[in-house]
């Protein structure tokens, strides 16, 4: 297939990555960028510098989470596009050039082109690369990332048509699938495990900083379908009223008094987008804790939860590092499901591959077409086929041939 796609399509498409299968939390969250920092970047590829007239790049995307973030572009030629790509990435992650970042972020970034670029990215919007396999975040994320890309200018018919098809096949495989039904968001999975943490003592008060965000609001919602809870939330940002549609089955707290409130959570998650950490030791015990069993957990990149809070007797840490056990063995659930969304996936990745060959084909169609009519007033309509066929033997080698004639029975529906 990725030959055929070569020999099809004149446009190439390029896919820098780096996700959590290959980079630890503290590198990848260099690449974490907001919208003003993406549109920036897919300017800086599509559109001249001055110093050259054509970039190379005609279209990009740039999907920017927690997790992953993930560069597409297309366009040719492919090698020069692949530097630059890296270049542009890496300079607004503020990664210096030979500096040991640097070489690390070289050895976590992957390349994938065309048809391989095209299945990571059915297989990302899936959520099939993700750490919980099936999660339905990621969909939303590839949907905003090529909506952002869309109507800021930076996307053409081949990314419309590759993000759409993308979208399209990840809805068609979670309404098709157990994976949407069984599955499990990253946040639902760490209150989930932060609840069975605290199964041998009851739970009551559950505290979530960040609650305006989207993973605080997605651990908000799972949380209020849990009986008997009394939830606390809190955010730099004004929370609205309510969250959810839900009515008020939460307690609304003043983000500067958080640290008065944790003495008697249970639970903690904190999922913001913020720089600086939101729970630190110091704070924490100047409130004079009861020592008692709580379990903090943190969903943000960069870390929201300094690492030493874990010496806090009593206390258990979880980062985003430790989701991958934990997804590990949540996805061991699903795998069953696996043969029929990858068979879903792939049968809109050829319907993909064939709508775009047949639109570089239309010239090709248009011109036979108007030698048919030119060579119908003058012979046989079988005359003009053989002489087709013909042609085709002449300018194909023989594997070419052999699946011109196959395909040509499948048109007529011969039996051969």
């Amino acid at each position: 297939m990725q030959d055929y796609f070569r020999k099809t399509i004149k446009m190439s498409i390029q896919l820098l990555s780096i996700s959590h299968k290959t980079a630890r939390a503290s590198l990848r969250g260099r690449f974490v960028f907001d919208s003003e920092q993406t549109k920036d970047i897919l300017k800086q590829l599509t559109e001249p510098d001055g110093q050259q007239e054509n970039t190379g790049i005609e279209e990009a995307v740039l999907i920017s989470t927690c997790n992953r973030t993930e560069l597409y572009c297309s366009g040719t030629p492919e090698n020069q596009n692949f530097i630059r790509m890296q270049h542009v990435l890496l300079a607004a992650a503020g990664i210096e050039k030979n500096s040991e970042t640097h070489m690390a972020a070289l050895d976590a970034l992957r390349r994938f082109s065309d048809k391989n670029a095209i299945h990571h990215l059915f297989c990302v919007a899936a959520g099939l690369d993700s750490a919980v396999l099936g999660e339905d975040q990621i969909l939303g994320q590839v949907r905003n990332a090529y909506f952002l890309a869309m109507e800021s200018g930076y996307t053409k018919t081949t990314f419309h048509c590759l993000f759409q098809s993308a979208i399209t096949a990840a809805k068609r495989m979670k309404t098709d699938t157990i994976l949407s039904k069984s599955s499990i968001s990253t946040a639902g999975l760490a209150l989930k495990t932060a609840m069975e943490c605290q199964q041998d003592l009851p739970v009551k008060n559950v505290m979530i900083i960040g609650a305006s965000g989207k993973i605080g609001s997605i651990v908000l919602k799972d949380a209020l379908d849990f009986q008997g809870l009394n939830i606390f939330i809190t955010a730099r940002h004004e929370l609205p009223h309510p969250l959810h549609g839900q009515d008020m089955r939460y307690t609304v707290i003043p983000y500067e008094k958080r640290y008065e409130y944790m003495p008697d959570m249970d639970i903690v998650i904190s999922a913001t987008a913020s720089p600086h950490y939101t729970v630190m030791k110091e704070h924490f015990l100047a409130q004079n804790p009861p020592v008692k069993k709580r379990v903090l957990f943190d969903l943000a990149v960069p870390a929201d939860i300094e690492p030493e809070m874990s010496q806090v007797p009593e206390t258990v840490c979880y980062s985003m590092e430790d989701m991958q056990e934990l997804a590990r063995q949540n996805n061991a659930a699903k795998l069953e499901a696996l043969p029929k969304a990858k068979a879903i996936l792939s049968k809109y990745e050829e319907q993909f591959v064939k709508n775009m060959a047949f639109g570089e084909a239309l010239p090709a169609i248009a011109a036979l077409s108007e030698r048919a009519q030119e060579a119908l007033e003058q012979e046989s309509a079988y005359s003009l086929v053989h002489k087709f066929v013909c042609q085709a033997k002449k300018n194909c080698d023989a594997d070419e041939f052999v699946q011109f004639t196959k395909i040509l029975n499948k048109i007529v529906e011969v039996e051969v």
